[in-house]
């Protein structure tokens, strides 16, 4: 029978702030924390530490309240962390229920009044009994309004009451439930007015089994503003916003990502507007208009609330119509990155003999932008690896730029790299080139993605043709006798040791790189496969709500712990069976439209767990 354990609460006006973990909690309690804010942006109120919360739901108006819950781990830290936007009034309590079973709390909110002192909470229907109702009271008092207390339902028991002046105030109640009725309403009283307020019920308790359908979808939250400026390639000069719909873009790390996008074109002003960025047929293929803008030559950089999440080549425009009257343009793109790959090395660049390959690297995209009509901008980010290389780059090979930037980083113990774009309000954008070594990103990070909570979906796949268990990389020619037969070079055999000792069976895959001529560096591509794709390789995707998260597309490499529960990974020991902390290496995003909220699609590196 669920049981009120014990509750802790806490207050703050700073952006992060600790509040303790409830009395007596044991492994197997349901943790729930009432988390308010006031004069903040909801946005800034991430998933608090400790591991395991996930968003039950929320009150977003004037004033927000978060409700996150969780099953209490073996060992808890002593206390959470609580993060709000800088400048912010917040309110925390964090109730521990014993002796419930593992499923998600039941939750529903309800707006309240404007110049009153009384507040309703919802009523909920519970799925069994018996269990624990909570209620939540959270108000902004009227200004000037400094002092004065709630007067909890009756028949509830009060555990917190709390307020910051005339900035914010809560109260939270329990009681405990013997029936699965409906709960009915509850109403609190104040003794002073309120200038915005909200009330939640929460039920914990009845019959075990799996988790609830999550709740209804969120619709597009108005603090998400996206912006679609094109430029010049080159000179990054403004040409014009233009109003996209469907649209999706995509960062990975170790290779361009994409960009689409659909602008429907109803009038003759919006067709001159589009014709700025996609220019209309002419038989003269020198004609100005023409050469001026189009696929090719022009970027659309991507605001998310003021910020840049990333900056794309528009490569191809589709423009179409139909017999009904409707013109639109499809357009296609991708990330900076993908720049690199239409540049060849046309000279012979001077061989490098024991250079720290983050030198190298910044020595070809330096040499790439010294060449006519091919400088994007790239700044370049200092430092060194300590690892040196030896590399011949020759124009007869005909490779590109980036074909060359990315095998010199891909060797065992090689190194990461991505373009990023930022606007630091100066009047002109920086294109950087950033390296990591070995990695991008940071292992301190705990970004947080749970189901239930933000996780909308979730998909593993398991592929063992993608891996091998024996690896090799093969060469160049290196003979130079013209009467014998020309065998490529080929590396050593690389095996994944552990893979074939537990009794997998023999899989070779052979790996090309033909215009390698050196043996040491075809092992070091062979060594690096065999290390991080033995066997199957297995990929992990989970969907989330952006608006739950901190995290951006600037963030790749960073680390995130993946929480799910469900009837695939139950409740074991008191906890998610699924408890991952894996690397994130890629994020396509879906944008917020006028008929469905903003997604987002993370792809894991799957990585032992820290």
């Amino acid at each position: 029978m669920a049981t009120q354990r014990s509750v802790s609460s806490t207050q703050s006006t700073t952006a992060s702030f600790a509040c303790s973990k409830p009395a007596g909690v044991m492994a197997g309690d349901i943790l729930v924390a009432f988390q308010l804010s006031v004069s903040g942006s909801g946005a800034a109120m991430a998933a608090p530490t400790g591991g395991g919360w996930a968003l039950l739901g929320q009150f977003v108006g004037d004033d927000y309240t978060k409700v996150w819950w969780k099953v209490a781990g073996a060992s808890e830290p002593a206390a959470y962390t609580f993060k709000q936007q800088s400048g912010a009034a917040g309110i925390v309590a964090v109730a521990a229920i014993a002796d419930a079973p593992a499923v998600a709390p039941t939750f529903a909110a309800l707006a309240g009044g404007f110049d009153v002192t009384t507040l309703t909470c919802p009523s909920v229907t519970p799925a069994a009994a018996p269990g624990v109702t909570l209620r939540w009271a959270a108000a902004q008092p009227f200004p000037g309004h400094t002092g004065g207390t709630w007067a909890g339902p009756s028949g509830t028991t009060e555990q917190v009451d709390r307020r910051i002046g005339d900035q914010a105030s809560a109260c939270l109640t329990s009681r405990a439930r013997t029936s699965s009725s409906a709960t009915g309403t509850a109403i609190f009283n104040a003794s002073f007015v309120f200038f915005g307020c909200h009330g939640i019920t929460v039920d914990v308790g009845g019959a075990s089994g799996p988790p609830p359908e999550p709740p209804e979808v969120v619709p597009p939250s108005p603090d998400i503003h996206y912006r679609f400026p094109f430029c010049d390639l080159l000179t990054d000069a403004y040409i014009t916003d233009l109003d996209l719909r469907d649209v999706q873009f995509s960062r990975v790390i170790g290779e361009p990502g994409t960009f689409s996008a659909t602008v429907d074109v109803p009038n003759p002003e919006v067709a001159e507007q589009v014709a700025s960025v996609v220019p209309r047929w002419v038989e003269d293929a020198t004609d100005p208009d023409s050469l001026s803008t189009g696929p090719g030559r022009t970027v659309v950089h991507v605001y998310r609330n003021g910020i840049i999440w990333g900056t794309y080549v528009i490569w191809s425009a589709t423009v179409s119509g139909s017999d009904r009257g409707g013109i639109q343009v499809r357009l296609q793109g991708s990330t900076l990155e993908s720049y690199l790959n239409t540049v060849e090395i046309r000279e012979d660049i001077t061989p490098y003999e024991g250079v720290d390959q983050l030198e190298i690297a910044r020595d070809l995209i330096a040499n790439m932008q010294a060449r006519t009509g091919a400088d994007i901008g790239l700044t370049l980010e200092s430092g060194t690896s300590g690892v040196t290389r030896d590399r011949t780059y020759l124009a007869s090979e005909t490779a590109t730029y980036g074909q060359r930037l990315r095998e010199l980083a891909d060797v065992d113990d090689g190194f990461e790299w991505a373009v990023q774009t930022s606007d630091p309000g100066t009047g002109s954008r920086v294109r950087e080139v950033q390296f990591g070594y070995p990695k991008l990103g940071s292992a301190d990070t705990d970004h947080v993605f749970a189901a239930p909570g933000n996780v909308l979906s979730w998909e593993q796949t398991i592929d063992a043709l993608r891996g091998a268990t024996s690896y090799r990389a093969r060469g160049e020619s290196i003979s130079s006798d013209l009467s014998t037969r020309s065998e490529p070079l080929m590396s050593d055999e690389q095996n994944a040791t552990a893979h074939l000792t537990a009794g997998w069976p023999r899989l070779d895959a052979t790996k090309d790189y033909s215009t390698v001529k050196e043996l040491d560096t075809l092992n070091a591509y062979a060594t690096r496969w065999a290390a991080e794709r033995p066997g199957a390789v297995r990929v992990h995707q989970v969907t989330v709500r952006l608006d739950d998260t901190t995290f951006t597309p600037a963030l790749l490499g960073d680390y995130a712990r993946l929480i799910i529960v469900n009837d695939w990974w139950p409740i074991r020991n008191g906890g998610a069976s699924f408890n991952k902390r894996w690397r994130i290496i890629g994020i396509s995003i879906r944008a917020t439209s006028r008929n469905s909220q903003e997604t987002a699609t993370l792809t894991f590196a799957e990585e032992v767990d820290i």
